[in-house]
């Protein structure tokens, strides 16, 4: 497991072992990278807490509800896999859902303010055909992208493999995971990150069109 070190895995030991500050045959380096070490799988496993109770404070009640429920699937799944104690279960399913959750509510927001600034204060609402339109360009900007992103072959297998690594590292599965087989479908995730942009500069362009005297359908340019 090259790109992790293996004081960090839950085999032996779990990875939240404290370092062995009192013993005497161990170099000082040890007890830094062990503390290191610690420290940042506790700031990994506070990201979903107090990201949740930053989102509870704004009442923002789908993304409170959207996360924990997508952290409780999460969590019942691998306690039928995992081999490890609850403890361990919880803190590395924690690890796990906390950062994609702060960076989809980020990117959720970075998308919000985008449309807000793109559509103007006042916008229209939007006409079939306009959706309709909306819908075909997004389904063939992702077609595009996805390719895009197949021949930059962005899923690498050695990115795969770190992903691996990283999961393995974190659970103690009785079948060790390998997610270089799945190159196409995270492929093709990556590629929606920059349709929604797209389709969000599109939108509020669009809702803001008949606010400037501009009627004719799809016309991109003045």
């Amino acid at each position: 497991m090259p790109p992790f070190k293996t004081s960090l895995c839950r085999t032996p030991g779990g990875f939240f072992t404290l370092p062995n500050f009192f013993g005497m045959d161990t170099a000082v380096s040890a007890y830094t990278t062990g503390v290191a070490q610690f420290l940042l799988m506790g700031v990994l496993c506070a990201v979903l807490p107090a990201m949740l109770y930053w989102q509870y404070r704004r009442r923002r009640w789908r993304a409170v509800a959207a996360g924990l429920v997508a952290f409780i699937l999460t969590l019942d799944h691998l306690m039928l896999k995992d081999r490890g104690s609850l403890w361990h279960t919880l803190a590395a399913t924690t690890i796990l859902c906390g950062p994609p959750y702060l960076a989809s509510v980020g990117f959720r927001a970075a998308m919000r303010r985008l449309g807000s600034a793109v559509s103007g204060d006042d916008p229209a609402a939007l006409s079939w055909s306009n959706r309709a339109a909306l819908a075909t360009l997004t389904v063939v900007a992702h077609l595009l992208f996805f390719i895009a992103a197949t021949i930059a072959d962005i899923a690498s297998p050695a990115l795969l493999g770190v992903v691996g690594d990283a999961v393995n590292c974190l659970y103690h599965l009785a079948r060790p995971v390998d997610f270089r087989s799945y190159g196409e479908q995270l492929n093709m995730l990556l590629a929606a990150l920059p349709t929604l942009v797209l389709a969000t500069l599109l939108q509020g362009w669009l809702r803001r069109r008949p606010t400037i005297g501009l009627r004719a359908p799809l016309l991109l340019s003045r």
